[in-house]
């Protein structure tokens, strides 16, 4: 009997007993990864919630372009969750965006009519393996960010004719030494209030919660800038009749470290206008 019931249990002809035998190895589940260089109809966000998209940026109308993708690695890949706004990990990728786009435009993003965005994975994508973070660029017609610029791509944007560049702008005076609109790029052999004639960038300390002091130091700053555009060779603007106006430092993006701010030559003619560049002009008086 013993006998008997052993032979009923054996393997039947085609059956090698292992039960896991030449069975498929399942593929490891990935997290999707974003793309460079293509564009999409999303709004910008800082945080990646959905599938993404790859548009051609030539084809239609779209919010964002990617210019770079990169990959937390080391401490700041090992973390529970993406790198949290101020901390360095953050602080790195978005330098890294910054040098990327750069490359993708040709040259400064400050000089470009774009705004630059970091995006990072949600905590539960990031809990699912993601790790990569993506540099953004929306491109608009005006340095305010005020209009947005849906069509096109902005890659190369300040290379050859330079069609992203910020060049002579008018400028809204609201009366009280401070700017409420910059306009759209025009003709500067036209009338026109301001040029634009660099970024300046301040010292890696502390965000300043005192709005004077911050003020105090952008004008500092924006003065050299301007007068070496004047042609001068000191920080001291001497042209009688251009001074300067400029942007107000952005407490989120100095905490990303971008503690940069345009600087423009502001024409305080009679006629708040001026005819011509003003670059190399020294303390000549411009058209107007």
């Amino acid at each position: 009997m013993l006998a008997l019931t052993l032979a009923g249990c054996a393997t039947p002809r085609g059956i090698d007993g292992d039960l896991t035998n030449g069975w498929p190895v399942f593929a490891e589940a990935k997290t999707p990864v974003p793309v460079a260089g293509v564009c999409s109809s999303r709004a910008f966000d800082t945080i990646w919630a959905g599938p993404f998209e790859s548009l051609d940026c030539t084809s239609g109308p779209h919010q964002t372009e990617t210019s770079y993708v990169g990959t937390f690695t080391g401490v700041d890949a090992n973390r529970s969750s993406p790198p949290a706004a101020g901390s360095p990990g953050r602080r790195t990728a978005y330098q890294t965006c910054q040098q990327r786009s750069a490359q993708y435009l040709g040259g400064d993003v400050q000089a470009a009519l774009v705004y630059l965005g970091l995006t990072l994975p949600t905590s539960l994508a990031w809990t699912g393996g993601a790790r990569w973070y993506r540099c953004e660029l929306l491109h608009f017609s005006d340095p305010d960010d005020d209009t947005p610029v849906t069509t096109g791509s902005v890659r190369n944007g300040l290379t050859g004719a330079r069609p992203l560049a910020i060049g002579c702008i008018n400028v809204t005076d609201n009366g009280s030494q401070y700017v409420s609109d910059l306009s759209d790029n025009v003709d500067c052999a036209t009338a026109h209030s301001a040029e634009y004639a660099g970024f300046y960038t301040a010292p890696d300390l502390p965000w300043n919660s005192d709005q004077a002091a911050r003020d105090k130091a952008a004008g500092a700053g924006c003065e050299t800038i301007v007068a070496h555009y004047l042609g001068f060779t000191g920080n001291a603007l001497r042209n009688p009749v251009v001074g300067i106006v400029y942007d107000t430092f952005d407490q989120k993006r100095w905490e990303l470290g971008d503690r940069s701010i345009r600087c423009y030559a502001y024409a305080y003619t009679k006629s708040k206008k001026m005819i011509g560049s003003v670059k190399g002009i020294g303390a000549k008086v411009p058209k107007s």
